[in-house]
């Protein structure tokens, strides 16, 4: 029931999903339901191509850990993924 309502409150908004094979996708979901997600404008990328950097933040330069992703655009309109085979769901961000 807490996935379903999580999931409620994505809907129309970009998402980031991590699959168990360790391809992720970004894009807009549009639906689902206990089985299979539905996202639209999708992108793609192999968890294995996420160039991982230290960076210092803020005044006191803190370090961070920050994956820079090589999203590649999918062609097709849609993509329909089983719900079994993910990983993580993260509501998408451009926060920098």
């Amino acid at each position: 029931m807490l996935l379903e309502q999580e999931l409620e409150e994505l809907l129309k908004k970009e998402i980031a999903i991590i699959m168990n094979d360790g391809q992720a996708y970004r894009g807009i979901l549009t639906r689902f339901d206990s089985d299979i997600l539905v996202l639209e404008s999708v992108y793609e990328t192999a968890n294995d191509e996420i160039d991982w950097v230290e960076v210092s933040e803020g005044k006191k330069k803190n370090t961070a850990i920050k994956g820079y992703i090589p999203w590649r655009k999918v062609t097709l309109p849609r993509l329909i993924v089983r719900m079994p085979m993910v990983l993580r769901i993260w509501p998408w961000t451009t926060k920098k």
